[in-house]
């Protein structure tokens, strides 16, 4: 499923409503993984998706992704019937497909 996210302090941050798919398949499941929409020069991360349960924090994330995408994100918040999620990457994968050398133009890191 396609998420709108932001990359802050070193992890992908984004929301999604309390009761999307999403949040259900995190609730019973928090391992995920999130890919760019180019696929051309994809980036792909695995991790832990944790439910941020500090206010103050998702609120500093709402401004962050507020100035990204244009929009209000806050009263879905206010509500309480969205969540902010934070994935922690433990594994990342990069292509880039316009590159001369495929077997160069992948990438893989481990974070520990």
């Amino acid at each position: 499923m396609l998420v709108w996210g932001i990359w802050w302090e070193n992890a992908l941050w984004f929301s999604t409503g309390a009761r999307t798919r999403k949040a259900k398949n995190i609730a019973v499941s928090p391992h995920c993984v999130i890919a760019t929409e180019k696929a051309d020069e994809a980036v792909i991360l695995e991790g832990i998706a944790e439910k941020v349960a500090d206010r103050s924090v998702s609120k500093q994330i709402v401004e962050i992704y507020n100035r990204k995408y244009g929009g209000d994100l806050r009263p879905l918040l206010d509500k309480s019937n969205s969540f902010v999620f934070r994935v922690q990457p433990q594994i990342v994968f990069a292509q880039d497909e316009h590159a001369d050398n495929f077997m160069e133009a992948v990438t893989r890191w481990t974070v520990s």
